[in-house]
This record gives structure tokens, C-alpha cells and sequence, in this order.
């Protein structure tokens, strides 16, 4: 009898720590490591495949459907004008399944969007959502993530990115603490 329950205890112990490893999941937060871009379409601009090591990211997510996302571009287009030597720009189209409507809308907003465009394809259910939006928590668009040293740095919304901020990233001074204070002057 001993001998079959510590048998039963060991498969037990066994089979709890394959569930628990085969359930891990990968989050991405602040102070995370990044090292992929996830698999989408470039609709405008140079590929980004990964990000690279000494340079500086914004990616913001948006849609065509979306009015805040639509409100805030000349917010961005206004950043990468002044940034763009310095900070890499990525508008990233999700949850959309129509590539055609996106492109379309480009085309109509050219002037406005005038940074790199990857679209992530299917809705829910692309690489980038699956790599990126469901383990950061996203649940909502627009959406900023600043990356920096393939680390990301800030998770936030546009209305709180700003060139004082951005200026920050660029002269390795960057913190949340002093984001969020120069967020709250404007």
C-alpha cells in the first residue's frame, strides 16, 4: 500500500508540474525584453523584423474603425516629423480582417501618416495579437508602446506621448515617473 501511494503521489506531483509548465504564459509589461517584431504585412515603409539594439521605438495600434486612433495621427505624424532620425514610427493596424479597406485608407490619409504601416491581418486572432496585444494586456485601442534597448519602456496611451518625453528617450534620461509628470503639463 505504501508503495502504490507514493507511486500515485509521484504521478500526481508529475502531472501538476507538466499542466503548470505546458500553462505558462508569456506576458510582455514594462522592463520586458523584446527582441521580435511579430509576423505582419508592411503596407508602407522598411520592414521592421526585429527591433534592433541602441535605437528607439514607437508603435502605436490603431484601426480605421477606430475614432480615437483616427483623432490622435496628426498627434503622431507632428512627433515623427520632429523624431524621425532618431525614434523609429510604426503605426500598427489591428483588428481589422479587410487589408484592402486599410490600404484604401492610407492611401486617402497619406500625407497624415507618413511613418511605417503593418497591418496584422486576421482580427484576434493574427501573430501580432497573439505575441503582443493579449500578453500586454491590451484590450484597448489606440495604444502606445515605446521600446528602447529592445526593452519596452512605457505602455500608454497617445495623448500622454509628447516631445519633451520623446526628447527624454532620446537623451537616455527616460523614466515613467518623469513621463508621467511632463504627461500631465499638457
Amino acid at each position: 500500500m505504501k508503495t502504490i501511494a507514493i507511486m500515485s503521489g509521484t504521478v500526481l506531483l508529475l502531472l501538476i508540474t507538466l499542466f503548470t509548465c505546458s500553462a505558462q504564459v508569456t506576458y510582455l509589461d514594462v522592463n520586458e525584453k523584446v527582441e521580435q517584431y511579430p509576423k505582419v504585412e508592411w503596407l508602407k515603409g522598411m520592414p521592421v523584423d526585429k527591433f534592433e539594439k541602441d535605437k528607439i521605438y514607437l508603435v502605436e495600434l490603431w484601426a480605421t474603425w477606430c475614432k480615437p486612433c483616427i483623432a490622435s495621427m496628426p498627434h503622431l505624424a507632428e512627433l515623427n516629423s520632429k523624431f524621425k532620425d532618431k525614434i523609429v514610427f510604426i503605426g500598427q493596424d489591428v483588428w481589422e480582417d479587410d487589408a484592402e479597406k486599410v490600404k484604401a485608407f492610407i492611401a486617402q490619409n497619406e500625407k497624415l501618416m507618413d511613418y511605417r504601416i503593418g497591418y496584422a491581418g486576421a482580427s484576434r486572432t493574427s501573430d501580432f495579437d497573439k505575441n503582443w496585444i493579449k500578453p500586454s494586456g491590451t484590450s484597448g485601442i489606440p495604444r502606445t508602446f515605446i521600446i528602447q534597448n529592445n526593452t519596452i519602456m512605457w505602455m500608454t496611451q497617445p495623448d500622454q506621448v509628447n516631445k519633451e518625453i520623446l526628447q527624454l528617450l532620446v537623451d537616455h534620461k527616460f523614466s515613467i515617473e518623469a513621463a508621467e509628470k511632463l504627461a500631465k503639463k499638457h
